[in-house]
């Protein structure tokens, strides 16, 4: 996407959030630095959602927000926002698409007035949405992101997803009723569950390690069942199956709650 899209973007979102004038420069300067990062490592990937990064940077800046620092805050938004809006754009990967993606990125160039207030109706219309648990809704819209190919409903789409992403993060720092008594009963219950395997992979281990020194010709066969298996199946089924309270930690972690 181009620079000058990015930027109108940051300012009407900037403008939705009436923050202080000062922090504008920080959200302008964040949300095109990714393009510095790839003019000095051509290699990086363009135009291709890179999820894992973009959840990070938008945890870090919902902690920096939780933190009262606006400006980490408005910095990892911005580059988060940067990847996500050049995620809706085709990749100029083939000759076809390179046309495409020269296309949409002129015409998303120039703007005219009424432009401008689609930028700012699709802000507000963003704003308004109704998030119940930010980080599935976040992981969702992520999920959901696709190249699109016509300028209007790609200008819109870019505009009202990063309008979404940021009034989640600067949603209310105030946890839901009960949450955090609620991440409370289900990590002392994980933590059992912890325990439960923790014992398991040991018993395992010391099982293998008496069969090992009886059996030398079946130690690798051993080592592999009771060292590397059984704790692997234990921490499996025991720890890694407990979606509630993962789900539970992450939303915690949203609000601040330790």
């Amino acid at each position: 996407m181009h620079k000058k899209t990015h930027i109108s973007i940051a300012k009407a979102l900037f403008r939705k959030l009436g923050l202080p004038k000062e922090y504008e420069k920080i959200f302008v300067k964040a949300i095109v630095e990714p393009d510095n990062w790839r003019r000095r490592d051509p290699r990086r990937k363009h135009h291709y959602l890179q999820y894992n990064t973009v959840l990070e940077y938008i945890k870090q800046a919902r902690r920096a927000y939780i933190n009262g620092d606006t400006s980490t805050c408005l910095w990892c938004l911005g580059i988060a926002l940067h990847f996500i809006q050049d995620a809706f754009i085709p990749s100029p990967r083939t000759k076809r698409l390179r046309e495409i993606h020269e296309r949409l990125e002129r015409k998303m160039e120039s703007y005219k007035s009424g432009t401008l207030y689609m930028l700012n109706d699709a802000v507000n219309e963003g704003f308004k949405v109704n998030i119940s648990s930010p980080p599935k809704f976040i992981k969702r819209t992520l999920s959901d992101i696709q190249w699109i190919y016509d300028k209007q409903y790609l200008l819109e789409t870019v505009v009202k997803t990063s309008a979404l992403i940021t009034a989640a993060v600067f949603d209310s720092k105030n946890p839901p009723i009960g949450l955090h008594e609620k991440y409370i009963m289900l990590k002392k219950s994980h933590n059992k569950r912890v325990l439960k395997a923790s014992i398991i992979s040991l018993i395992s281990v010391v099982t293998g390690s008496a069969l090992m020194m009886s059996f030398i010709t079946l130690s690798v066969l051993f080592f592999i069942i009771f060292y590397m298996i059984v704790p692997s199946l234990a921490y499996g089924k025991i720890v890694a199956s407990d979606k509630e309270f993962y789900e539970v930690e992450e939303e915690a972690d949203w609000y601040g709650i330790k």
